[in-house]
């Protein structure tokens, strides 16, 4: 009997997602394991696993905006079996069925009367626009999330008010005019931006223009921090982990967040929210983007715990195996800015959160200790935060406490979660 390859949820919150491309061609023998196909939320891009083995029949080739449980093909378990999926015997379900199922518009040109995504309702609530002018582009002309984006960003400048169509009319996104291009220049070419691309777009504009940001700049000698990071790696095969910066930042991190909550809150309203849990994600830059996924319950793991989930969480970033609730409920965000050579950048806030700690490439340079030059190893480190809720003497006390212990990691050692 044939099984059936659905579009999966990934997480609690996923409603719908698109095929961004089939790793295998109808007809073809797939293996349970390997790699079916690529699909994409507006957090991940998802590599989906065969559920089963099979000759693969293709339903849905691509788009955007399909339900989560939808049938995009079938596993035939034999050439029979094939022949008969393709002669329309077993049909599959459609996907305008599930869009079918929601009620019929009481008058035309309601909102509600609109096939659309989730997300993309959310989207056009969020930015004041009606449905209605949007062109849909996902199956049977449903309005998708990436729709949105694409008229928000062609619309002009001054606000659009959202005001419905005319009853009886619905109106088309219009078509917005050619670019003027200077003289000598040649557009090579254009193209929408991916899910994961609109995403971040999108929530670094409105982390600019919906928070008050200040980046406080600093250099912290993190010689001993590398003798004990070496040190502990001798030991690795006893102790069951390697250390790594990041690793020894997030288990710091968490117990100065501990001590200081104000660094591990949101601003919500009028109300400042602090989180019980000190959940800190790590940004990972990957092909089409960067993903932050998050280390849940830092402050209650010891650093083994942490090293061992946060090499399982940046190999699955890497390999496109993440989930959404991977990167959920973040309070804190540690960017490792050294990964690729930077040294100090201002990094972004990432909404709800009020602060992220930047940590650049570490190099010895020299320094003058007791008024003597010497080598130390020095790293450059970015500290953003919300001046809404904490000030610059607050941050200062924050950055001062976190350098006590980056610099004097031995003060740790003897903690009961360190891993020993």
């Amino acid at each position: 009997m044939a099984a059936e390859v659905t579009m999966p949820k990934l997480g609690m919150t996923m409603e719908d997602g698109k095929i961004v491309e089939w790793r295998k061609k109808e007809k073809e023998r797939v293996n349970k394991g390997e790699i079916l196909l690529v699909i994409e939320t507006d957090k991940v891009t998802y590599e989906v696993e065969s559920i089963g083995s099979g000759m693969l029949v293709i339903v849905i080739e691509s788009g955007e905006g399909i339900p989560v449980g939808t049938v995009l093909g079938y596993l035939a378990a034999s050439e029979a079996e094939f022949a008969q999926l393709k002669g329309g015997e077993k049909k599959p379900e459609p996907v305008a069925a599930v869009a079918a199922e929601a009620p019929a518009p009481e008058k035309p040109g309601k909102e509600e009367a609109i096939r659309a995504t989730p997300g993309a309702r959310k989207l056009a609530k969020e930015s004041g626009i009606h449905l209605a002018l949007v062109s849909g582009t996902g199956p049977e002309g449903r309005t998708t999330r990436e729709d949105v984006q694409r008229f928000l960003e062609q619309k002009p400048a001054a606000p659009v008010a959202p005001q419905p169509p005319p009853a009886g009319k619905i109106a088309s996104a219009p078509v917005p005019p050619p670019p003027v291009l200077d003289k000598g220049k040649r557009l090579r070419k254009a193209e929408p931006m991916s899910g994961m691309r609109g995403t971040i777009s999108r929530r670094m504009l409105q982390s600019l223009q919906l928070t008050a940001q200040m980046t406080a700049l600093a250099q912290w000698d993190l010689t001993n921090l590398m003798e004990l990071r070496a040190r502990l790696n001798q030991a690795a095969d006893t102790l069951g982990f390697r250390a790594t910066v990041p690793g020894l930042m997030v288990f710091f991190l968490a117990r100065v967040l501990q001590e200081m909550p104000l660094f591990n809150a949101s601003i919500v309203g009028n109300e400042v929210h602090y989180w019980e849990d000190v959940n800190i994600g790590v940004a990972v830059a990957v092909a089409d983007g960067l993903v932050v996924p998050v280390v849940h319950g830092a402050d209650r793991m010891s650093l083994k715990d942490i090293q061992t989930i946060l090499a399982d969480l940046i190999e699955r970033a890497r390999s496109k195996k993440l989930l959404p609730d991977d990167m959920a409920g973040g309070t804190f965000t540690l960017s490792n800015l050294g990964s690729y050579g930077s040294e100090y950048e201002t990094v972004i806030l990432n909404p709800p959160e009020v602060a992220l700690l930047g940590i650049g490439k570490s190099e010895k340079k020299p320094v003058v200790i007791n008024d003597e030059i010497v080598i130390r190893e020095m790293m450059p480190v970015s500290l953003t935060f919300d001046h809404r809720l904490i000030d610059g003497a607050t941050a200062g006390a924050f950055r001062q406490r976190l350098r006590q212990l980056v610099e004097q990691p031995g003060m740790l050692v003897a903690c009961p979660h360190f891993g020993f």
